[in-house]
C-alpha cells in the first residue's frame, strides 16, 4: 500500500517539474506591458544583407549590410524570446539565439561568424551619457581569427581589458575626445593581433568597439555609436 502511495506521490511530483520545465522554456513570452530598445548590428563580413526578426516580428525587413548598425527600435520585451537574422528577402536564418529583456532597458545584437560558427549576441547598453566631456566606450570581442582571450591596451600602454574572452564585452571606459589608437594582443602569446585608430570620438558620445573579422579573414575593429 505505502509502495503505491509513494509511487503516485513520486509521479506527481514529476509531473510537476515536467510542467514547470516546459513552462520556463517557452518561448517569445511577451511582456504585453513591457518595452525596451534594441539596435541591430550585422557583424559578420561573409553574411551577405541580412534581415531580422525578434519573436516573430520582423524588426529589420533586409539592407544590413556588414557594419551597419539600425537605430534603436522600440518593441515588445519578454522571456526568451527568439532572434533570428535571414538571409535578406528570404526565410532562410542565418543564425538564431534568444534575448531576455525586462521593461526600459536597451540592448544591441550582433550577428558574428559564418558557416557554423555563425551566431546572435546580445549586449545591454548604458544609455546615461559621459559627465565632463568624455567619450564613454566598451570593447566587444567577436572575432573568430583572433585569439580566444585578448587584451587591449592604448597606446601608451594603459590597459583596457587585461582578458577579453570571445564572445564577451569590457564594462564602459570612459576616454577624452579626439583620436584614440588601442592596441590588441594574445593573451598568451603576446602577439600582437592590430593597432586600431579612430579619429574622431565625440565628448558625450557612447561607442560599442568590437574586434571581428572582414572578408579576407583580417581581424578588424570596428565602431558603432549608441547616442
Amino acid at each position: 500500500m505505502k509502495t503505491a502511495i509513494y509511487k503516485k506521490l513520486f509521479t506527481g511530483i514529476a509531473m510537476v517539474i515536467a510542467v514547470a520545465l516546459i513552462s520556463s522554456c517557452k518561448k517569445n513570452t511577451i511582456d504585453p506591458s513591457g518595452q525596451f530598445n534594441i539596435k541591430v548590428v550585422n557583424a559578420s563580413a561573409t553574411a551577405g544583407a541580412q534581415s531580422f526578426t525578434l519573436a516573430g516580428n520582423v524588426l529589420v525587413n533586409g539592407g544590413l549590410n556588414y557594419t551597419d548598425a539600425s537605430a534603436y527600435i522600440n518593441t515588445a520585451s519578454g522571456k526568451n524570446m527568439v532572434t533570428e537574422f535571414k538571409n535578406a528577402g528570404t526565410n532562410t536564418v542565418y543564425a538564431s539565439g534568444s534575448l531576455y529583456t525586462t521593461n526600459g532597458v536597451s540592448f544591441t545584437v550582433y550577428l558574428a561568424g559564418s558557416g557554423s560558427n555563425a551566431r546572435v549576441k546580445n549586449f545591454e547598453d548604458d544609455l546615461g551619457a559621459p559627465n565632463n566631456g568624455q567619450v564613454k566606450i566598451k570593447f566587444i570581442h567577436l572575432s573568430d581569427k583572433a585569439p580566444n582571450i585578448v587584451t587591449i591596451k592604448n597606446s601608451n600602454g594603459d590597459e583596457y581589458s587585461g582578458s577579453l574572452v570571445r564572445d564577451l564585452a569590457t564594462g564602459y571606459k570612459y576616454v577624452t575626445p579626439g583620436s584614440l589608437t588601442v592596441q590588441v594582443a594574445g593573451l598568451t602569446s603576446k602577439n600582437i593581433v592590430g593597432n586600431y585608430t579612430f579619429s574622431d570620438l565625440q565628448a558625450g558620445k557612447i561607442y560599442s568597439l568590437y574586434l571581428t573579422d572582414d572578408a579576407n579573414g583580417n581581424v578588424v575593429m570596428n565602431k558603432i555609436a549608441h547616442n
